[in-house]
């Protein structure tokens, strides 16, 4: 094969894979695929994982023998200094 033909067999197959790119990008059904599955994996990076450490978290609280509950540890916080507000008060 001569240079000439490889170098044209190279400008067609890049020309044909730019083509094929941007009617990929141009089409609005795939841009909208692919925007559910960025939505999708966003949700799943961070809520799923959330909600499945929850789910887990509070399982598991409820199978230890006593009576116990989870509290926000801003919540908890709140609850100690008023304590001890009103220990300083009376």
């Amino acid at each position: 094969m001569s240079d000439v033909q490889q170098a044209i067999e190279e400008l067609v197959a890049e020309q044909v894979e730019s083509r094929i790119d941007d009617s990929i990008a141009d089409n609005y059904t795939i841009q909208d695929i692919r925007n559910d599955v960025d939505d999708l994996q966003s949700k799943v990076g961070d809520d799923m994982v959330n909600e499945v450490v929850k789910e887990v978290i509070t399982r598991l609280i409820s199978s230890i023998d006593g009576d116990f509950v989870m509290v926000k540890r801003s919540h908890l916080e709140d609850l100690k200094s008023k304590a001890t507000e009103s220990k300083n008060v009376a």
